[in-house]
């Protein structure tokens, strides 16, 4: 018989049931009088969608320098008085681009030729014509949906009847017994459970935490021990050398493993004022190794914000400076320059200027030529106003 028990057991499944059957009804009504769009363009996203879309034919048009073709991607865009989406997505892209000079510069380079851009007149650009689904694409999903929903639930109610069925017959059969009996099979529980683990080790549910609970943590990463050698490192005093001190000083570290090395700091005066940013990356990589990257060149960069240009110098490794054909291809990058533990490099642009400093730095071994993948590298990077230090 289904009594009140296990009705008390079902109701929070019918409770739910019922919720999501009574939604999907509304949900159902709600949508009758909506639409759906077909053959959608890019015209009918939203602006920070197009956003990406410019950025991403802007990054195209930096690659391959093809006017014919970013003027042609552009023209999917509608340009009407009252809803001129591609000036909009330019703005909203320069936006997301704000701290990425090399995406701002390419934005610029493709705003160039934005008065040349005309709609695409093979498609219509800037409609957004709806087209209804039939009756049956409507309540065809709906009725399936719901027989999925109550299956779901006589099963769910099925289970739940069979299971209190169990209970009360497990509960009829021990109360059946004698009183001693029933204690016995009680302690016989947590014994038998005991008997199972290992001495000194507590297992889930029974007098401890679980082995699980009481785990390693994992190894850490190569990134996290860079970051905490940064921390540890010591900063150059500019003052005790009779120097004016920098508008700001950071450390980076790189350790072999770090596969996205990518640090990058914003130049700020103390009162907050927006100088540029500077930062070091991953430039080069040779073959070889035990699976990770194998870096033998890093770039240091610098962005003024009153320079239109974003100066790079490539730290190489002993390896690299000396190879003619790597060096060659990363001239095109920076200035090469030999890692040498000491060594200052020196950044400057209309207003800025960035000494980084080689703090330390070791070459890995294994099946890669000799002197050529850095283990390990930190440099400090101290950043001057120009008309501090002329």
């Amino acid at each position: 018989m289904f009594d009140l028990d296990q009705l008390s057991r079902v109701r929070p499944i019918l409770t739910h049931i019922g919720i999501f059957i009574v939604g999907l009804i509304l949900g159902a009504l709600a949508g009758r009088g909506g639409v759906q769009i077909v053959d959608t363009g890019l015209w009918q996203l939203g602006t920070s969608y197009q956003a990406i879309y410019v950025q991403s034919v802007a990054d195209a048009y930096a690659f391959d320098n093809n006017e014919a073709v970013a003027i042609d991607r552009l023209s999917y865009l509608c340009q009407a008085e009252d809803a001129n989406q591609l000036q909009a997505a330019f703005t909203e892209a320069e936006s997301r681009a704000q701290g990425a000079p090399e995406r701002l510069e390419n934005l610029n380079e493709l705003r160039a030729l934005s008065d040349q851009v005309q709609q695409n007149p093979e498609v219509a650009v800037c409609s957004l014509r709806p087209a209804n689904s039939s009756v049956v694409g409507r309540v065809l999903p709906i009725a399936l949906a719901l027989l999925i929903i109550v299956g779901l639930a006589g099963y769910g109610i099925y289970l739940v009847i069979g299971m209190g069925e169990q209970e009360a017959a497990a509960e009829k059969k021990l109360d059946d017994q004698p009183v001693s009996k029933r204690a016995a099979a009680a302690q016989g529980t947590t014994t038998g459970a005991q008997s199972r683990a290992a001495p000194g080790i507590p297992i889930p549910g029974v007098g401890g935490r679980g082995a699980a609970a009481e785990a390693p943590s994992g190894k850490e990463s190569a990134a996290s021990i860079g970051a905490s050698i940064s921390q540890q490192a010591e900063k150059t005093d500019f003052e005790a050398k009779g120097l004016k001190p920098p508008v700001v000083q950071f450390m980076t570290t790189y350790l072999h493993g770090d596969d996205l090395y990518d640090d990058s700091f914003s130049i700020e005066t103390p009162s907050g004022e927006f100088l540029g940013e500077t930062g070091v990356g991953i430039s080069e990589t040779i073959s070889g190794g035990n699976g990770n990257k194998q870096v033998t060149a890093f770039e240091v960069w610098l962005f003024d914000k009153n320079d239109i240009r974003t100066v790079t110098k490539v730290i190489m490794s002993d390896h690299a400076f000396n190879d003619a054909t790597i060096r060659d291809k990363l001239k095109a990058k920076g200035e090469p320059v030999k890692a040498e533990p000491g060594k200052n490099v020196i950044l400057e642009t209309a207003t800025l200027r960035i000494q980084a400093r080689i703090v330390d730095m070791s070459y890995g071994s294994g099946p890669v030529p000799p002197n050529s993948r850095f283990d390990r590298i930190t440099l400090e990077l101290a950043a001057w106003k120009r008309e501090d230090v002329s």
